[in-house]
C-alpha cells in the first residue's frame, strides 16, 4: 500500500496504490460514491491485490484526504472531478500499467461521470455498483421524502451559510466543496439528471466510450431503482453493455444496499462469485 500525492492543474488529489505479489492481471481504479472516502474502498482493494490486481483508490479533490486547505476555500464541481481530477487519476493508472488492461470499477457517482473525462477511452473495461441517473422523483420511494428536504431544504439552506455542505453534521452526504453540492442538486431536480445540464460537447463523450460495461444492481437498494441504472447505461451508447442483479440472498446477510457491497462481509459471495467474474 502506497501514497500517491497528484497535484495537476493547481489540484491536490490523494492517492492509494495496493500492488499484488503475484503477475498482475489488471489494474483496477475505485471510483467512489458522492460523498465518499477512499478509505471505506480500501478493503476490497486490498483483497483485490492479494487476488492478483493492481488496484487505486482516490479521493476526489475537496474530499476526505484530498482536501488542501479550508473546505469553505475549494470551489470544485462535480464537472471538475471528472475532467480534471478523474483524467489524473487515469493518467496516473497509465503511468502505473506494464501493458495490463485497465479497468475502472465504478460506485454510483464513479459510473456516472467517467464519461465526462476527455482521456476516459483508456478504460478497457467499466465495472459500476449501484450506478444509475438520480433524479429525486424517479428514486427508491423510502428516500423521496429525504431527497426531497434535502433538494429543496437542507442544501439551499445550510450550503450558503457554511460555505461548504456540511453534510457530516446533518448526517447527509457528507462535507462537499458549495460548488459540487450546489451542482449536484440541480441534477437532481433535473428529469435527465446530469444529462439535462452539460453541453453538447461533453455529451458526445459518452458517445465515444466505448469499452464494456458490467453494471450490477443491488434489488434492495433504498436509493436507486433498476430504472435508474438502465437509464445511465443508455447513455454510454456504443459500449457493450450487461446488467446483473445482486440479491440478499445470494449471501448469508439480511440485505445489501445501496453502499454495503464493498464491506469485507461479502468477501466470499459477492466479491468472490460475482466482482471477480466481471473483472
Amino acid at each position: 500500500m502506497k501514497s500517491i500525492e497528484l497535484t495537476d492543474n493547481n489540484r491536490y488529489l490523494h492517492c492509494v496504490r495496493f500492488e499484488p505479489q503475484t503477475k498482475i492481471k489488471a489494474t483496477v481504479v475505485i471510483a467512489a460514491a458522492l460523498g465518499v472516502k477512499q478509505r471505506f474502498y480500501q478493503p476490497i482493494a486490498r483483497w483485490l491485490s492479494e487476488q492478483g490486481y493492481r488496484v487505486i483508490t482516490f479521493d476526489y479533490y475537496g474530499i476526505g484526504q484530498s482536501v488542501d486547505k479550508p473546505l469553505k476555500q475549494i470551489k470544485s464541481d462535480i464537472i471538475e472531478w471528472a475532467e480534471l481530477d478523474i483524467k489524473s487519476v487515469l493518467d496516473y493508472a497509465q503511468s502505473c500499467q506494464q501493458g495490463e488492461p485497465l479497468i475502472w470499477l465504478a460506485h454510483s457517482l464513479g459510473g456516472q461521470i467517467v464519461g465526462l473525462a476527455p482521456n476516459s477511452d483508456c478504460i478497457d473495461k467499466m465495472v459500476t455498483i449501484a450506478s444509475g441517473t438520480g433524479y429525486w422523483l424517479k428514486a427508491s420511494k423510502q428516500v423521496r421524502w429525504t431527497s426531497w428536504l434535502l433538494w429543496y431544504f437542507a442544501a439551499p439552506i445550510s450550503t450558503p451559510i457554511a460555505g461548504y455542505f456540511p453534510g457530516k453534521r446533518l448526517n447527509m452526504v457528507g462535507d462537499m466543496p458549495a460548488p459540487a453540492m450546489m451542482q449536484w442538486s440541480r441534477w437532481c431536480r433535473s428529469k435527465d439528471y446530469l444529462f439535462d445540464n452539460i453541453s453538447a460537447e461533453q455529451q458526445e463523450r459518452y458517445n465515444h466510450f466505448s469499452a464494456p460495461i458490467r453494471a450490477f444492481h443491488i434489488t434492495d437498494d433504498e436509493l436507486l431503482q433498476r430504472s435508474n441504472i438502465e437509464s445511465l447505461l443508455s447513455h454510454y451508447p456504443n459500449a457493450e453493455k450487461s446488467l446483473t442483479d445482486l440479491t440478499p440472498d445470494m449471501t448469508d446477510s439480511k440485505g445489501i444496499g445501496h453502499f454495503n457491497f464493498f464491506r469485507s462481509q461479502f468477501k466470499e459471495s459477492l466479491w468472490r462469485k460475482s466482482l471477480l467474474d466481471a473483472l
